[in-house]
Protein backbone atom coordinates (compact mmCIF):
# COMPACT_ATOMS: atom_id res chain seq x y z
CA UNK A 1 0.00 0.00 0.00
CA UNK A 2 1.10 3.67 -0.93
CA UNK A 3 4.38 2.06 -2.76
CA UNK A 4 4.55 5.08 -5.04
CA UNK A 5 3.73 7.74 -2.02
CA UNK A 6 6.38 6.17 0.05
CA UNK A 7 9.94 7.70 -0.95
CA UNK A 8 12.09 4.58 -1.11
CA UNK A 9 15.12 6.49 -0.02
CA UNK A 10 13.61 7.73 3.21
CA UNK A 11 10.15 6.66 3.81
CA UNK A 12 8.85 10.00 3.52
CA UNK A 13 5.53 10.53 2.31
CA UNK A 14 5.70 12.24 -1.01
CA UNK A 15 1.99 12.89 -2.55
CA UNK A 16 1.12 12.77 -6.59
CA UNK A 17 -1.31 11.96 -8.65
CA UNK A 18 -0.89 9.29 -11.57
CA UNK A 19 -0.25 11.57 -14.08
CA UNK A 20 3.14 12.32 -12.01
CA UNK A 21 5.67 10.03 -13.55
CA UNK A 22 9.08 11.10 -11.67
CA UNK A 23 9.37 10.55 -7.47
CA UNK A 24 10.85 13.61 -6.57
CA UNK A 25 11.65 13.69 -2.26
CA UNK A 26 11.83 17.10 -0.96
CA UNK A 27 13.36 15.76 2.23
CA UNK A 28 16.45 13.36 1.01
CA UNK A 29 16.41 15.01 -2.73
CA UNK A 30 15.66 11.33 -3.83
CA UNK A 31 14.72 11.97 -7.86
CA UNK A 32 14.10 8.48 -9.68
CA UNK A 33 11.18 7.15 -11.81
CA UNK A 34 7.77 6.33 -10.03
CA UNK A 35 7.77 3.11 -10.68
CA UNK A 36 11.36 2.49 -9.75
CA UNK A 37 10.41 3.86 -6.21
CA UNK A 38 7.58 1.96 -5.98
CA UNK A 39 9.33 -1.49 -6.83
CA UNK A 40 12.18 -0.65 -4.27
CA UNK A 41 9.67 -0.18 -1.46
CA UNK A 42 8.12 -3.51 -2.38
CA UNK A 43 11.61 -5.49 -2.59
CA UNK A 44 11.92 -3.71 1.20
CA UNK A 45 8.69 -5.05 2.18
CA UNK A 46 9.15 -8.64 0.88
CA UNK A 47 12.12 -8.82 2.46
CA UNK A 48 10.90 -7.65 5.86
CA UNK A 49 8.64 -10.96 5.57
CA UNK A 50 11.74 -13.48 5.01
CA UNK A 51 11.82 -16.36 7.50
CA UNK A 52 8.97 -14.95 10.26
CA UNK A 53 6.65 -17.50 8.64
CA UNK A 54 6.51 -21.27 8.40
CA UNK A 55 4.26 -23.42 6.29
CA UNK A 56 4.30 -26.98 7.18
CA UNK A 57 3.27 -30.23 4.88
CA UNK A 58 -0.05 -29.87 6.56
CA UNK A 59 -0.32 -26.17 5.04
CA UNK A 60 -0.24 -24.61 8.29
CA UNK A 61 1.47 -21.29 9.03
CA UNK A 62 3.38 -20.81 11.80
CA UNK A 63 4.55 -17.56 13.01
CA UNK A 64 8.70 -17.80 14.04
CA UNK A 65 10.49 -15.36 16.33
CA UNK A 66 12.37 -12.58 14.17
CA UNK A 67 15.90 -13.33 13.57
CA UNK A 68 18.50 -10.03 13.48
CA UNK A 69 19.63 -8.95 10.61
CA UNK A 70 21.56 -6.73 8.03
CA UNK A 71 19.45 -3.86 6.06
CA UNK A 72 19.34 -4.33 2.49
CA UNK A 73 21.42 -1.69 1.10
CA UNK A 74 19.90 -0.54 -2.20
Amino acid sequence: KNTTQVCSGCGAIVSKTLATRIHKCPKCILTIDRDINAARNIIKLALSTVGTTEINACGVERLLPTMKQEALSL
